[in-house]
């Protein structure tokens, strides 16, 4: 366990990186003293970033080293400067061949351009939630969904890249289940009805305040108690022109 620590803790960073004209907040709280979440940054020079979120199936050592080979890979297909579609079926092929079938990893990653044009893959991620003002409208959402199923049980697999804006103002967020399966004392999931109205809510706040709110909120609407899986959550703004 305590090696699993070790490499969870090795590769979530501790601040995301600056990128100009946004802000960005991160957070994973482990259900225990291992998790398969995680977060990661790509800095391509202040042009774009890059950015992902994951959840493995299971907990401990082998979540722990699924995570570590999925951003291994990530980080190094990036680097060579591939499209980001086929680093995924690449990534997939080589995950399916070291693992078990039975294993697999949701992935979420986007480039985002400085003018908040966002190019991503959603590999069987639950999908963040762009919140926008509609300027013919009040305030709705769009969920990045497109991209492909779950990293590893599939020998073969095919990914479709997404395209979205985020304009002044406006907020993602990206989470693992932790956060929208909290359960309440009824039973009931937080969901992303819950999720949407905290961000709703707190619009005009910024990045980090608008994670804590999240998170206090999820851990009041659980009565408290300790979550049940791992907790992740990444939330990107777009200062105001």
């Amino acid at each position: 366990m305590r090696e699993a620590a070790e490499i969870q803790q090795s590769l979530l960073v501790e601040e995301p990186p600056a990128f100009p004209g946004f802000e960005i907040a991160c957070r994973s709280v482990p259900a225990e003293e291992v998790g398969g979440d995680f977060y990661d940054f790509h800095d391509f020079g202040g042009e774009m970033l890059g950015l992902a979120i994951g959840d493995a199936s299971g907990h401990g050592l082998p979540a722990a080293l699924l995570v570590r080979d999925v951003v291994t890979g990530l980080r190094m297909g990036i680097e060579k400067d591939l499209k980001v579609a086929y680093v995924f079926a690449k990534l997939n092929r080589v995950i399916h061949r070291s693992n078990l079938s039975s294993r697999f990893i949701s992935v979420f990653y986007g480039e985002l351009e400085a003018d908040g044009n966002l190019i991503y893959v959603n590999a069987g991620h639950f999908p963040p939630v762009l919140f926008f003002k509609d300027p013919k409208g009040p305030l709705t959402e769009l969920e990045l969904a497109t991209g492909g199923t779950v990293i590893g049980p599939l020998p073969e697999a095919q990914f479709r890249r997404g395209f979205a804006r985020i304009r002044p103002g406006e907020v993602l967020v990206l989470c693992t289940d932790g956060i929208l399966e909290r359960r309440d004392p009824k039973g009931e999931f937080f969901g992303t009805e819950g999720l949407a109205a905290v961000a709703r809510k707190n619009m005009n706040a910024s990045a980090e305040e608008i994670l804590d709110r999240i998170f206090a909120t999820t851990v009041a609407f659980g009565d408290g108690r300790p979550f049940e899986d791992d907790a992740t959550l990444v939330v990107v703004k777009r200062k105001e022109a």
